[in-house]
């Protein structure tokens, strides 16, 4: 069943595939974005992996954590998505545990339409890695969720074909919101110490005034 927004995103304790702990718990108090994909070998999928590690250096550095996950074994994402150095963290789980807890969808009818809408993506992610092989789980529908620093799901994408993420311009959003809280919060404690210095700066003078020593 789909999540809808807003709600609280759905906790977990897994590993990602090179066997580290990893929680959801522990990005508590940093923006994440959680993307499902397919399988290791799809060529939709390598394709957006490069596009996300084109972009991640960015992001990372306005505070967006990006957390990846494959239907596929371990060794499988560590063979056909890892054999590139890719800076954010991967999990697999292919007996599909996250991804029936976020709701993450099977179509036949998405899986058609990319291949006849989106051939171009295809022919891309061939060349960035992806080969096409057999699947139990050649139907997952892409889906990605963008959690708050609370760990609240703010905004989602349930994917319309079987090569349809979220669109990177709408994470950029959610990125440039991010930062604009943050300058906000920082021009919040600037105005705040200009306040203090100023009560600070007129006890001095009342203090001068009555002839009192400051030391």
């Amino acid at each position: 069943m789909r999540l809808k927004t807003p709600c609280q995103s759905i906790s977990f304790s897994t590993h990602d595939i090179y066997g580290n702990s990893i929680t959801l718990s522990g990005f508590q108090g940093k923006r994440v974005m959680l993307s499902f994909f397919r399988d290791a070998a799809c060529p939709f999928c390598n394709f957006r992996i490069y596009e996300l590690s084109n972009n991640y250096k960015g992001w990372l550095a306005a505070g967006l954590e990006v957390i990846v996950v494959f239907s596929s074994t371990a060794q499988e994402v560590r063979q056909h998505v890892a054999k590139h150095p890719r800076p954010f963290k991967m999990i697999a789980d292919p007996d599909l545990i996250l991804y029936n807890q976020y709701g993450v969808e099977h179509s036949s009818r998405a899986l058609w339409k990319a291949l006849f809408f989106k051939f171009p993506r295809i022919v891309k992610g061939v060349m960035t890695g992806g080969r096409p092989k057999k699947n139990p789980n050649v139907k997952i529908v892409p889906a990605d969720f963008l959690l708050d620093v609370d760990g609240s799901v703010v905004d989602l994408w349930y994917g319309r074909d079987t090569a349809d993420h979220i669109p990177l311009q709408r994470i950029q959003t959610f990125v440039d919101e991010l930062a604009n809280v943050v300058s906000q919060n920082e021009k919040n404690e600037l105005q705040q110490l200009r306040l203090e210095n100023k009560k600070l700066k007129r006890l001095v003078r009342e203090l001068k005034s009555k002839d009192v020593s400051l030391l």
